[in-house]
């Protein structure tokens, strides 16, 4: 039989004429090659793996990576949530950890899209950590893969491998107007509007905002505390640990942001608290364009429905070659988002059914680093082995040529 190994997306091997190629067998044999094949086939494209390669590179706030793909058979998998990777202090409601969901559900849709398979999606919109849990488990939502003759006309799947958060400063270029167009007409099938400025107080004003809440919250012990345990002050420990926020991508040298958090008394201190400030915003340089959204953000089902279309929005830049960085702090901080729409004469409904629910910049940079993700066999848990394919037994292989045949059968 044939072993265990990886096939990429779209490639693998063919067996329409019987070339030569490369297999490993086991000393006692299949009975027949071709069956051998097939059976690996099956296993090597599972189309689970596949998915979870692609979905790993979900972006998730601090880069926490918080869900998971639970294979349940060859059709079904469900999306279980981790809530000790969640922000229990910074997002108690999960308006943000719900957002990701739907980024990572949108994300599983578009590679199978281009597999040939649509998504059923049965989400479970129940509370994120129920009596404080944060620790067990949480499955949010069933899949089930449906078969289609041929691929669904989507995105496609490389841009979700070369979509980046650039933190870096921009080279001051404004975004196209018929880019911003495809964004416009994106959210409005979601049912929301994305809207940007060009202006430079405009730009100015959100810059200086941005700073503000952003060391506002991290006066707060408590948000101080768990982003503490996300950052990574050195390219070492962010590889080793493969999560969190690095200070490369941060664009703030390790010792100082580890000094900032560890040592922050001293830090608040004024004079001292202007040198990191200047330090973080010699990164916001060159801004040319910020952009915001708006619509319902009141509901769990809103906040997935939301992540869905930010992700689509992200890759249609990311395939412009555009890169954006969002503003998290501003919209988690309600007297900055109020500050926002008195400044921008924007207006919102009450309970969050008209909310501006994104603030971001978006530009042109040099290639900013990567964030680390986790190994694949940490996203997808309990890949099925097709049922007839036996488990190989690794001390009995040996490499062989498969010569070029006529009918296949045998050897």
């Amino acid at each position: 039989y044939a072993s265990y190994g990886k096939v990429p997306v779209g490639q693998g091997p063919t067996f329409n004429r019987w070339e030569k190629c490369e297999f490993v067998w086991g000393r006692e044999g299949c009975g027949f090659l071709e069956d051998a094949i097939q059976l690996w086939l099956m296993e090597e494209q599972n189309i689970w793996r596949r998915i979870a390669e692609y979905v790993r590179h979900t972006p998730s706030p601090h880069n926490t990576q918080p869900y998971r793909l639970h294979v349940i058979s060859d059709t079904s998998a469900e999306i279980v949530f981790l809530p000790s990777r969640g922000l229990f202090i910074a997002d108690p409601e999960g308006r943000f950890t719900w957002l990701t969901a739907g980024i990572f559900a949108e994300l599983v849709s578009i590679v199978a899209h281009s597999l040939g398979y649509e998504i059923v999606t049965d989400w479970d919109f129940s509370p994120m950590y129920p009596n404080g849990d944060t620790t067990t488990e949480q499955v949010i939502a069933k899949l089930e893969l449906q078969k289609h003759d041929s691929v669904l006309n989507d995105l496609n799947p490389t841009l979700i491998l070369n979509r980046h958060t650039s933190r870096l400063p921009y080279d001051g270029n404004i975004i196209p107007t018929e880019l911003i167009s495809k964004l416009h007409a994106e959210a409005e099938r979601y049912g929301h509007r994305f809207m940007t400025s060009t202006k430079p107080k405009d730009i100015e004003w959100v810059k200086e905002l941005n700073k503000n809440s952003l060391f506002y919250d991290l006066e707060n012990i408590g948000i101080r505390e768990e982003l503490k345990h996300w950052l990574r002050y050195s390219k070492k420990e962010a590889v080793d640990k493969k999560d969190g926020l690095s200070a490369e991508c941060l664009g703030m040298p390790g010792r100082l942001l580890h000094s900032f958090f560890y040592h922050h008394k001293i830090w608040a201190m004024p004079g001292l608290k202007q040198i990191v400030e200047r330090i973080y915003m010699s990164t916001m340089k060159g801004i040319g364009t910020i952009g915001w959204l708006q619509g319902p953000y009141a509901t769990r089902a809103d906040w997935v429905k939301s992540g869905e279309l930010m992700i689509r929005l992200w890759l249609i830049l990311t395939e412009a070659g555009v890169y954006w960085h969002p503003y998290g702090s501003v919209i988690t901080n309600d007297k900055s988002r109020a500050d926002m729409l008195r400044h921008m004469g924007l207006h919102e409904e009450a309970d969050g059914k008209n909310m501006i629910w994104l603030l971001l910049r978006m530009g042109y940079s040099k290639e900013p680093p990567h964030s680390e993700r986790l190994a694949l066999e940490e996203i997808i848990l309990d890949l099925p082995r097709h049922p007839s394919l036996p488990t190989p037994d690794f001390r009995a292989i040996q490499h062989f040529s498969v010569p070029k045949m006529g009918s296949g059968r045998g050897l």
